[in-house]
């Protein structure tokens, strides 16, 4: 037998807005100061996608091993503390509603009048050479949405929803979850609109089953389709 699920019952997390002030400060300077260092040894090689991702990923491994260093001084391990446990449902349920996600996002670009034919940074970065593609589509679909959700849905998530409630915390991770990814799209306020909607339904499947590996699998399963219909039609993507 299987433990009831119990519904929009808000967590309450033994870390707080310090360890997400000191992980996301720590993210922001280590994404700078290797972006730095990488256009001062390779120039205009480092605007291409493949090089973005690897310094991308560098910063969000310093991040994770800050936020590991502070989770050891509290004798709590890392993932399962940020909810990466099983979840009470298949996750091929939790890719599927991933699918509906992305499917209801393409429906709200066309009903929001998406700018088209605009090359977005992203865009200029995914398409800079053949190997970038293929180097984005990869991150696209296994780090990005692994350590974003344990950013984002694990630790930011649970404290704003002890702090403000249920429906007010889901909200605002999903519009700094927007704000974060706002930029590699132009600023088009039609994408802000378009990913909050996104993280507000990745943050309800992380709220109710309690597993941001459920959530994880989801953003996995969103990003899995754009990104194989760009590497093997050429078609732009939809947002990471």
């Amino acid at each position: 037998m299987t433990e009831p699920l119990i519904l929009a019952e808000p967590e309450r997390p033994f870390w707080g807005f310090g360890e997400i002030f000191v992980s996301a400060a720590c993210f922001f300077v280590a994404v700078n100061l290797i972006a730095g260092t990488a256009r001062h040894f390779l120039g205009e090689r480092a605007k291409l996608g493949t090089w973005e991702v690897a310094e991308e990923f560098a910063a969000y491994l310093i991040m994770l091993a800050v936020l590991k260093l502070l989770f050891s001084w509290q004798g709590s391990p890392l993932l399962p503390s940020l909810g990466w446990v099983k979840a009470p449902f298949s996750d091929v349920s939790m890719a599927g509603w991933g699918l509906l996600l992305f499917f209801m996002a393409v429906a709200m670009q066309v009903l929001l009048r998406m700018p088209e034919n605009t090359e977005t940074p992203f865009d200029k970065a995914m398409f800079s050479d053949h190997y970038s593609r293929f180097v984005m589509a990869v991150f696209g679909v296994t780090a990005a949405p692994v350590i974003e959700e344990a950013w984002f849905r694990g630790l930011l998530q649970p404290v704003l929803t002890s702090a403000t409630g249920v429906f007010p915390g889901i909200l605002t991770t999903s519009v700094l979850f927007a704000a974060m990814h706002l930029a590699q799209y132009g600023w088009a306020w039609q994408s802000g609109v378009v990913l909050t909607a996104v993280a507000f339904g990745f943050g309800v499947i992380r709220h109710v089953t309690g597993s941001t590996r459920a959530s994880t699998v989801a953003h996995i399963a969103y990003n899995a389709l754009p990104f194989a219909l760009t590497l093997t039609l050429g078609a732009q993507p939809l947002h990471k």
